[in-house]
């Protein structure tokens, strides 16, 4: 499972791509579960576009309808579409901006407990 992984380094927001293994079981192709804290959904969120900010927790965004755009400081940008996650840990430093869209857009997130460490990923 492809994750892109937004985090701060030397106080800015970097984007990395991550790969979480998966292996063959019964009914196709799964990754390890994975602990997660807590769940919550967003519907019908208007479109917005979210100036510098930190993400509030540790939390995978998986767009269910519609899409994320992320921007760094340093102009990187990603799209994140349904069927694609993103792991949202800048907790400090300069942040990203967000683009939610459309207006109906629907995500999922999944809250993600502090000890769990993204780096066995890195491709």
């Amino acid at each position: 499972m492809n994750v892109v992984w937004i985090r701060t380094e030397n106080g800015k927001t970097v984007i990395e791509d991550l790969e979480i293994p998966s292996s063959k079981e019964v009914r196709g192709y799964e990754t390890p579960i994975l602990p997660v804290t807590g769940v919550t959904f967003r519907t019908r969120q208007p479109e917005v576009d979210m100036e510098f900010h930190n993400a509030p927790r540790r939390q995978i965004v998986v767009p269910l309808q519609g899409e994320v755009e992320i921007e760094t400081g340093e102009g990187d940008k990603r799209l994140i579409r349904p069927g694609m996650a993103l792991l949202a840990d800048d907790l400090e430093g300069q942040g990203h901006k967000s683009r939610f869209r459309p207006d109906n857009a629907t995500t999922l997130f999944l809250l993600l407990p502090d000890d769990l460490d993204p780096s066995q990923w890195r491709t």
